[in-house]
């Protein structure tokens, strides 16, 4: 009964993920994904060593082994845990070449290859959706050799692949360490479409193409204060001018609620405005702070014919330069941290999720005269 619960918590629920990416003044690239969900996830970061063999189902009328492959790279993704059971698919991840893939839900657009439609040569190379993820990160150190295989036909074709008894709707956005980045979306209309994520911002449905002809209608939004002269206005010959009295009208009528189309515009618009980072980890933290904008509380959204409540459950900063993966929870505040430069050799993991006693640090021994404090020193933005 709780099995099936989860699928249609999944199928109903599963839609507020978003994806954004900074590029720094000294070339660092920084991505930042949240996780939006509508129950407590089991999540765990799982680190694997170059050499871990990945194997995938066949589909129904193809025959013999079944299809494997095999990390180039060290990886570190996450996976999830339902049902006393690990997920089939990732939902997120990174290589130690400096790729990064986020898996986000595409409810009401996804459509895959019949698996039943597969058979002959085509089953050589052919993967389910649900491995699609970890077959990027396996194989490839560049968006580049990615789009080169979508364009010349030697990409897997990809089929309607199962997760928890359900072929989850998702799509895929694809960084690197350049900042080069692909939205890649499977629909019944435009079958199997990639496209340039020049926006750096990933979220849910539509398409992402819609989401551009959206950002047309938001073209007024600026740093600055709109009428910084006030309002002016005449009565029985003389002239009134109530002047502001507060910031951040350059921003008035962003859209600030959590549909995947408000979320788009808001974190394009945000990332438009914010100056370019002088350092990688100046980017860090900038784009930690873009997530946080877009973070959901519990109990404000609720969801489904079972009015779920939906939240942010973690939130992961990949810097894809360096190769480290910063990742925060929803109890645990604090800021953790994962390098590809000290991870053990066997296949890993770690929960992402702490307890509260361990999201903050007890500065009481830190305390000082006030005559001592040197007045000097400041952290310039």
């Amino acid at each position: 009964m709780a099995r099936h619960v989860l699928l249609a918590i999944l199928l109903a629920l599963a839609d507020s993920c978003q994806e954004i990416r900074v590029v720094s003044k000294d070339g660092g690239v920084v991505v930042g994904r949240s996780m939006e969900f509508s129950i407590p996830l089991n999540s765990h970061l799982v680190s694997e060593p170059a050499g871990t063999v990945h194997q995938a189902p066949l589909p129904p009328n193809c025959h013999g082994n079944p299809v494997t492959f095999t990390n180039r790279f060290k990886t570190i993704s996450n996976w999830n845990v339902f049902a006393e059971k690990w997920t089939n698919s990732i939902a997120d991840g990174v290589n130690e070449a400096g790729v990064s893939i986020s898996i986000l839900w595409f409810k009401g657009y996804a459509e895959y290859l019949n698996p039943a439609d597969i058979s002959g040569v085509a089953c050589e190379n052919a993967l389910p959706h649900t491995k699609i993820g970890a077959y990027i990160l396996a194989k490839y150190e560049s968006v580049e050799e990615v789009k080169k295989d979508l364009e010349n036909g030697k990409f897997p074709a990809i089929w309607a692949g199962t997760d928890l008894n359900i072929v989850p709707p998702i799509h895929f956005n694809i960084i690197d360490k350049t900042g080069a980045g692909i939205v890649l979306e499977h629909t019944k209309e435009e079958g199997v479409k990639w496209y340039d994520n020049t926006v750096g911002v990933t979220t849910n449905s539509p398409p992402y193409p819609w989401h551009l002809t959206n950002l047309r209608n938001y073209p007024h939004f600026q740093k600055n204060d709109k009428g910084r002269e006030g309002f002016e206005y005449s009565s029985l010959g003389n002239t009134y001018i109530l002047s502001q009295q507060w910031t951040g009208s350059g921003l008035l009528g962003i859209p600030g609620d959590y549909t995947s189309p408000s979320r788009f515009v808001k974190a394009a618009t945000l990332l438009s405005l914010a100056p370019k980072p002088a350092t990688t980890d100046e980017a860090i933290v900038q784009v930690f702070h873009h997530m946080n904008a877009a973070d959901i509380p519990y109990g404000i959204v609720e969801t489904g014919s079972e009015n779920r409540v939906s939240l942010t459950s973690w939130i992961v900063v990949k810097d894809l330069s360096r190769g480290c993966v910063y990742y925060r929870a929803y109890t645990d505040l604090s800021v953790k941290r994962l390098c590809f430069d000290n991870l053990p050799d066997v296949k890993s993991a770690v929960k992402i999720e702490g307890n509260f006693s361990e999201g903050f640090r007890d500065t009481s021994g830190d305390l000082h005269p006030v005559d001592s404090i040197s007045l000097d020193k400041h952290t310039e933005l």
